[in-house]
């Protein structure tokens, strides 16, 4: 059994990756809160992104550091951009004509996207083939553990970043109009809330999480890819669910939680594999506990206003 020496690096790189967890728990959360989509394309959307940023750079594997060429400054944010905007169109576009089906039918609206990206990128590029996608970064020792300045960067990020659309959903008119078009939609609209704009904010404001995500990946990685990256989506979904879709918080503690025990499961999946399947299993354990939970506090409730 491995000791805490030799857990220690796995448990940093878990914080890492449950940091990204949540980030994309967060842009799910909003987005369906607003829309009552649950964007399963999130993945294939940043895996475009990169293999877009990519070609840009004439096929080049490793991103120039800013300090060393002046296109690496504007390549940076134009992921991001990119992102943000494809989410945009499918957002004005193609979600409105699905506007008044149920939230599956929604849901597999971005499936279907993503099957699309899919077919494009495996039809562009060679995907059978990982690539790196490298990000400047520099290491230092904490106990012994070398620790990148990245995995740092991805915690404080994600952090950052729940703390600040919390605190937009409520001090701002546009949070507000997010929060009351969550409450009831069609209410909101008869006050005058203009929905329809309210909701590009909010696929636009996923969109740009979704490329900053797609940004600090590759640091984390060794390889990335077509298959990672755009199923990246299903241990931040389960980190969601386990906040029910609605708490930030939550789906911020249980997407670090996923992201630790993916992590410290890495050691034992070498030699074992009942291990190795029990840690690709790990958002679907969570999710399941969540959803039997939920479900049973559900009936507990009833039962209890029944009796009354």
């Amino acid at each position: 059994m491995p000791d805490s020496s030799i857990l220690l690096p796995f448990l940093i790189q878990g914080l890492a990756f449950g940091a990204m967890y949540a980030v994309t728990g967060t842009s799910i959360v909003v987005l369906y809160r607003t829309t009552g989509v649950v964007n399963l394309a999130f993945g294939a959307i940043g895996s475009m992104g990169v293999h877009l940023v990519w070609s840009l750079m004439g096929g080049s594997i490793i991103l120039p550091e800013p300090r060393v060429s002046g296109f690496g400054i504007v390549l940076y944010p134009t992921l991001v951009a990119v992102c943000g905007l494809m989410f945009l169109f499918y957002g004005r576009v193609f979600a409105p004509l699905l506007d008044k089906r149920d939230p599956l039918a929604k849901s597999l609206g971005t499936v279907a996207l993503a099957l699309f990206l899919m077919g494009i990128m495996k039809e562009r590029w060679d995907t059978s083939k990982p690539r790196s996608l490298h990000f400047p970064k520099s290491t230092f020792s904490v106990g012994g553990t070398v620790v990148s300045t990245n995995q740092i960067l991805a915690l404080a990020f994600a952090l950052v970043v729940v703390i600040g659309v919390g605190m937009y959903l409520r001090h701002t008119d546009t949070g507000t109009a997010m929060r009351a078009i969550a409450n009831n939609r069609e209410t909101s609209a008869l006050l005058g809330v203009p929905v329809r704009r309210v909701e590009a904010v909010a696929w636009f404001g996923a969109g740009l999480l979704c490329g900053c995500v797609f940004l600090l990946l590759p640091s984390l990685f060794k390889s990335m890819d077509q298959a990672t990256l755009t199923w990246f989506v299903i241990p931040a979904l389960a980190g969601a669910i386990v906040g029910q879709l609605r708490s930030l918080w939550i789906t911020f503690g249980a997407s670090l939680l996923i992201g630790v025990v993916e992590s410290l499961l890495t050691p034992f999946s070498g030699n074992l594999k009942f291990m190795s399947e029990l840690r690709r299993l790990t958002p679907v354990v969570f999710a399941v506990v969540a959803i039997l939970w939920i479900a049973r506090r559900r009936t507990v409730v009833l039962a209890g206003r029944e009796m009354s």
